[in-house]
């Protein structure tokens, strides 16, 4: 078997190709994605294909419309350090615009950085578009570290 994931309509976006036993092309695909497992155990192979390709067009808009990057995954946060203690201490920033924020979100280089951006800025999560891009960055982030 073989199933093929594009992440657009056009010839140079990318794709992912996963042969093998439907088994093996299940755990590759969630592998890959970075999803993780427990999320995915009730889901078909067509659905989880299914979820696969909405998040690499996902990532593909973000870097097509938005000017994303995708950067290697960062070094992981030293033993003790909690990333969610950190934001709650650390002082509040002004709510900058729509704009501003997905600026930001791009910048983030870990999963961590995304979500102490989040802790500083949840008012500004409101807006549907923000939280796409910020959704999209961290499975961009987790599949670049896969």
């Amino acid at each position: 078997m073989t199933v093929t994931i594009k992440s657009g309509p056009e010839r140079d976006d990318w794709a992912a190709a996963f042969k093998g036993a439907a088994y093996e092309v299940y755990d590759d695909v969630a592998t890959f994605f970075g999803f993780e497992r427990e999320s995915v155990t009730t889901l078909s192979l067509h659905e989880l294909v299914s979820e696969a390709s909405k998040t690499a067009q996902g990532v593909a808009t973000v870097v097509r419309d938005l000017g994303a990057t995708v950067v290697p995954a960062a070094q992981p946060a030293t033993p003790g350090e909690d990333p969610w203690a950190a934001a709650q201490t650390a002082p509040a920033r002004e709510p900058g615009s729509a704009a501003s924020l997905l600026e930001q979100i791009n910048a983030c280089a870990t999963t961590d950085d995304l979500k102490r951006l989040w802790a500083r800025n949840q008012d500004a999560f409101a807006d549907q578009a923000v939280m796409d891009a910020w959704k999209a960055r961290g499975r961009a982030l987790k599949a670049a570290s896969g």
